[in-house]
């Protein structure tokens, strides 16, 4: 699947949401799936937001984390940990996991749960350890709304996907008006 929109105004330059259409008219753009390690620029931009800082450092290393009375393990790939604290900009580099699940828990996970939503996401969210390393599904759409509001300092234009509707004479029927 692949979805492009402009930033700067929402509009839907491309859907991709299969091979063939003949062969399945199923659209993988508006199928949910989980994003994994690409929803972690929304935890990072919470953290940002909340006086944290690229060299704000988190130990790096095997963690168990116990939250609502169970514990959870997660584990970066390769099994492969600094084993020393480590800088935001190291473990977004390095897609570090448990520096992820800790800034997660740290913030309080609504807090990603409300930066998500701000930016466009609208798939069910719960707000869990895991969910910092991607783990509920949402949509492509959802991710690329997210992405473009990002990509336009914050500003969430929404998606427009006709800009504009004619007769066969040229008369405007029906225009787009960005939000």
């Amino acid at each position: 699947a692949l979805v492009a929109i402009e930033p700067s105004t929402g509009a839907l330059r491309a859907m991709v949401g299969g091979r063939d259409y003949r062969t399945s008219q199923y659209n993988r753009a508006l199928a949910l799936r989980q994003p994994g390690s690409s929803f972690k620029p929304f935890l990072y931009l919470a953290a940002l937001e909340n006086g944290w800082t690229t060299a704000t450092l988190q130990m790096s290393e095997p963690t168990v984390f116990t939250y609502a009375s169970q514990q959870y393990r997660p584990r970066n790939f390769g099994d492969q940990y600094p084993n020393r604290p480590i800088t935001m900009r190291e473990a977004v580099r390095s897609s570090d996991n448990i520096y992820a699940v800790k800034t997660l828990l740290q913030l309080g996970p609504e807090t990603l749960v409300e930066t998500a939503k701000r930016l466009g996401i609208e798939s069910p969210l719960k707000a869990v350890p895991s969910l910092a390393l991607g783990s509920m599904e949402v949509t492509p759409l959802d991710m690329a709304k997210a992405y473009a509001a990002i990509a336009a300092g914050g500003k969430q234009a929404g998606v427009t996907a006709i800009i504009q509707a004619a007769d066969a004479g040229g008369r405007i029927l029906a225009q787009a008006k960005p939000v």
